[in-house]
């Protein structure tokens, strides 16, 4: 009987020592990013299966991996909290610098790219943050149409972290997919200076009646990589 009672006495103890205690950990893609820009955590925590994000701005989320962007700048603390068995849980934190974006003024020409060289209005000028971007159509900054003197400016456009922007040109008879396919130089601006008039010039292919597609733009930009010359005369000017 004494040994029984011993045996009784140890079980709940034996028991208890097999929770084991939450372990909360996270990791994140980015720790410094600008105003808008998306963060993704991925959640590394062990021996939990309830979970909490803070993001220091009164957002939450109980899903277990998490993303989340910022209004405005500054330091946010974002913080994991992992829950075990029995009440039991673990917090991590991670400070996230969120900075105001820079901005510019762009100016962008569109010409012809070959003889006789002309400018070229009422043209449909769009800019995204990258060349991914730009082939996808996501994420786009803004949208603008030449005038009569083949230019549209565009005043303090957000300047991507890449420093660069990349122009999509799309006009009834013209395009800049087909140089973009060969070269994404030709879409690519040089380095955006902060509050500065900035200046690009993008090159155009004019193409005729019989060309015209009716497929949308994206399809357009796959089709011209994909049917793209093999020998091009370069431009001298």
């Amino acid at each position: 009987m004494k040994r029984l009672s011993i045996l009784l006495a140890i079980v709940p103890i034996l028991f208890t020592s097999c929770v084991r205690e939450p372990y909360a950990d996270f990791i994140a893609n980015k720790k410094v990013v600008e105003v808008g820009e998306v963060v993704y955590f991925t959640n590394r925590s062990m021996d939990a299966h309830q979970y909490d994000w803070d993001f220091d701005d009164n957002y939450y989320s109980t899903s277990f991996n998490a993303s989340h962007s910022w209004e405005y700048p500054g330091f946010y603390t974002v913080t994991l909290t992992s829950y075990g068995n029995d009440g039991r849980y673990d917090i991590a934190a991670m400070t996230i610098e969120v900075l105001e974006p820079e901005v510019c003024d762009l100016e962008i020409t569109v010409e012809e790219y070959y003889e006789p060289y002309y400018l070229v209005e009422d043209a449909r000028v769009r800019l995204y943050p990258t060349i991914q971007d730009w082939e996808d159509e996501t994420n786009m900054i803004v949208q603008g149409y030449t005038n009569s003197s083949g230019k549209v400016r565009f005043l303090d456009i957000p300047i991507p972290l890449n420093k660069r922007v990349y122009v999509d040109v799309y006009g009834t008879l013209h395009d800049n997919y087909q140089l973009a396919a060969e070269n994404a130089g030709f879409i690519e601006t040089d380095i955006l200076i902060a509050n500065a008039q900035n200046y690009f010039t993008a090159l155009v292919d004019y193409y005729g009646d019989d060309k015209k597609s009716a497929m949308d733009t994206k399809e357009l930009k796959v089709y011209r990589k994909e049917n793209r010359p093999l020998d091009r005369t370069p431009r001298n000017k």
